[in-house]
């Protein structure tokens, strides 16, 4: 007896990510749109690593809402992926076509990539990107199941690790910090390097950090990745102390925090918007004017929601951008 078939758009995710080494097809080139005029070097100690994944987010949002529209279990949407084959042989991922045309937010989550480094840089921090060769993380294969096809994956993010000669990997996404630091040493020779948060790198010059430039009140929500794989918790509170930030804490938080939903958004959109849904009802119940979060799948998953009170969901590097005035 057979087993059952894989949801096309978990095999459309992985097919991707070993054709184009990323989930959506989404060029490296294009993703380095941002740091474009910011003359990075390729190389350094300090490596600056998005590996595509806030830049990927205003696409996968857009395949989610054709999702909506069009239900993955009928004929419609099996006819959509049907087609897949046809498009591909003109050297394109056709969902990247019909991503492109929903995508919304997208200078909004490049930008994020932007602000970061700038802050870093006025840390004192000496930066590397090479937005040329990077690649995705491979997050996803392990997070859906594909380890056999991470066995091989593993092997490109090592040679893009070696050949950026980095001995510190800033990851902007905490799914990417877990991958380098948990999942990927694993498998074989993957190279020695400290791997980093962003808050992280943020927290250990949190004495230069602006202060007094937000009067109101925050709340955070942890990501399940950076809370409970990373054990980044009280940094990201000690950094709100230290630039004389107010916060309420949620009634879940730190490792006990609620899903996003946002793991589970493309394999079962309906599911994740009521995790979502609910979580921002629980950051609204606080009183806080926004919520700060680090984690770009948690920021899709909860821009989206309707709380009962109004709170604005906002990246940590949004936030702290604000008292750089970038």
């Amino acid at each position: 007896m057979g087993g059952k078939q894989l949801p096309e758009t978990m095999t459309l995710i992985r097919d991707n990510i070993m054709q184009y080494d990323n989930p959506l097809a989404v060029s490296a080139k294009e993703n380095a749109e941002w740091a474009a005029d910011l003359h990075l070097p390729k190389k350094g100690p300090v490596l600056f690593y998005t590996g595509g994944e806030y830049q990927l987010l205003p696409f996968m949002d857009s395949l989610v809402t054709v999702m909506d529209i069009v239900d993955p279990g009928t004929p419609i949407f099996g006819w959509m992926m049907s087609m897949r084959d046809l498009v591909h042989k003109s050297g394109m991922a056709p969902e990247k076509i019909f991503a492109s045309v929903f995508a919304q937010d997208k200078k909004r989550f490049f930008s994020i990539n932007r602000k970061a480094a700038l802050i870093l840089k006025a840390l004192g921090y000496e930066l590397a990107y090479d937005g040329e060769n990077e690649i995705y993380s491979g997050a996803l294969l392990h997070e859906l199941g594909f380890e056999d096809a991470l066995g091989e994956y593993a092997k490109r993010v090592s040679s893009f690790i070696n050949n950026s000669g980095a001995k510190t990997v800033v990851c902007m996404s905490p799914h990417a910090a877990e991958m380098f630091s948990l999942i990927y040493p694993n498998y074989g020779d993957f190279p020695d390097i400290e791997v980093k948060t962003f808050v992280e790198m943020v927290h250990a010059k949190r004495d230069m950090l602006p202060k007094n430039f937000y009067r109101g009140l925050v709340t955070l929500h942890d990501s399940c990745r950076m809370a409970r794989e990373m054990d980044v918790v009280d940094e990201f509170r000690e950094v709100l102390d230290a630039m004389n930030v107010r916060y309420e804490e949620p009634f879940r938080w730190g490792k006990w925090s609620t899903c996003c939903g946002g793991p589970i958004k493309t394999t079962y959109a309906e599911l994740s918007h009521k995790l979502s849904q609910k979580r921002v009802d629980e950051l609204a119940a606080t009183g806080a004017q926004i919520a700060l979060l680090s984690c770009p799948y948690c920021l899709s998953a909860l821009k989206g929601a309707k709380p009962t009170n109004h709170i604005e969901i906002m990246d940590f590097v949004e936030f702290l951008a604000k008292g750089y005035d970038l």
